[in-house]
């Protein structure tokens, strides 16, 4: 594909700026074989040699539910040798269908991580070899967009995986420009207004911590740090706080939830912080049983983000990252340096649109557009 050719570009020359002599690792699932050749070939037009290796569904399911944790938890010396020796790695999201979690023991669910995130003994040693040795780590979460999670959340497949490509395939570079003035604004500064034609009209303050920024960039001193990057990118956020929040928060888009239901025109009203009431046109029962049972902070308000990228749009999976839109989220920020805790880092979150949001005196978004 056309698409996929152009992709694999922007995977190589702008997110992760592979170089000839350099080797790039390339894991993919059986459904992702495609795309993988197509960046392998890439690799070859810039002079890079690209190592493919294939993850199969079927026997990493049987592994997780058959194979020992000791076992799993363990890096091989193949794994070890090949990440030592190369500059980018490129991970295809996956697998092709969704994940029964149902089916794997609770005590090895961590191991199912397929984000290489910091949450097992192999995902340790793996970032430390990646940390050690500046390997650019990217993961394609447009691989996700298949036929069969699809059906399961009620999306269009076509729809979605064409938003998703297009999310891909903007311009990285303007998002991560983006990124870093938002940033810029957030960490500054003191008091935030948003309001909406919707209803929203909520208050609350910064607590001038580091926002979380996301662009799809992978810098060499992110390499150094561990920093596992994604496509398509396209956020700032940052947890406020928490007992600041005064006023109503109304989300006028759809809510994707879990098993493809819906909430519609959702509404929540905040106390210094704290969810004092709510209603749903539609769905309400969906957000009743995140809130129950009402474990830690799962009620406060916990962050505030921007999303900046002008290839995505509302209503799939990637809301909080669409240009222009503005995502509200309460329970667990401890990811984001916030003080409520939740099982679990447990939260919820979802985006609203054509906000105004004012930062102290600067407007960042006038009903939806970014002024910056």
């Amino acid at each position: 594909m056309e698409s996929h050719r152009e992709l694999a570009h922007v995977v190589l020359s702008t997110c992760l700026s592979v170089q000839k002599g350099e080797n790039v690792w390339i894991e993919s699932w059986e459904n992702t074989v495609d795309l993988a050749s197509e960046i392998a070939f890439a690799c070859l037009e810039i002079g890079a040699s690209p190592l493919v290796t294939l993850r199969t569904e079927n026997s990493w399911m049987r592994s997780l539910t058959e194979i020992p944790r000791s076992l799993l938890e363990n890096l091989s010396s193949a794994s070890r040798a090949a990440l030592e020796q190369v500059g980018a790695f490129v991970f295809m999201l996956g697998p092709q269908n969704p994940i029964d979690w149902s089916k794997i023991p609770e005590e090895k669910r961590d191991l199912g991580n397929v984000w290489y995130t910091d949450s097992n003994r192999y995902a340790h040693e793996w970032r430390r070899i990646a940390q050690r040795h500046c390997v650019r780590m990217l993961g394609i979460e447009y691989c996700l967009a298949t036929k069969e999670r699809a059906q399961t959340l009620g999306l269009d497949h076509e729809e979605w995986r064409g938003t998703m490509l297009r999310g891909c395939l903007a311009d990285q570079g303007e998002i991560s420009r983006r990124a870093r003035r938002v940033a810029e604004i957030i960490g500054e500064g003191r008091k935030v207004q948003v309001e909406t034609p919707f209803g929203t009209d909520l208050g609350f303050r910064l607590g001038q911590r580091e926002p979380v920024s996301s662009d799809s960039i992978v810098t060499k001193e992110e390499a150094a740090e561990g920093v596992v990057k994604y496509l398509p990118s396209g956020c700032v956020e940052v947890a406020p706080e928490e007992d600041s929040a005064s006023g109503t928060v109304f989300y006028d888009v759809s809510i994707l939830a879990q098993g493809g239901r819906r909430i519609e025109g959702l509404s929540l009203r905040f106390e210094q912080g704290k969810l004092v009431a709510y209603s749903a046109e539609h769905g309400a029962e969906i957000f009743e049983n995140y809130l129950k049972p009402s474990q830690g902070d799962v009620d406060k308000f916990a962050f505030f983000g921007v999303g900046l990228n002008p290839g995505l749009k509302h209503g799939f999976t990637q809301d909080d990252k669409v240009l222009g839109g503005v995502t509200i989220g309460i329970g667990g920020n401890e990811d984001k340096g916030g003080k409520n805790r939740t099982p679990g880092n447990r939260h919820w979150w979802a985006s609203i649109t054509q906000a105004t949001v004012k930062i102290d005196e600067t407007v960042v978004l006038k009903q939806g557009t970014l002024l910056l």
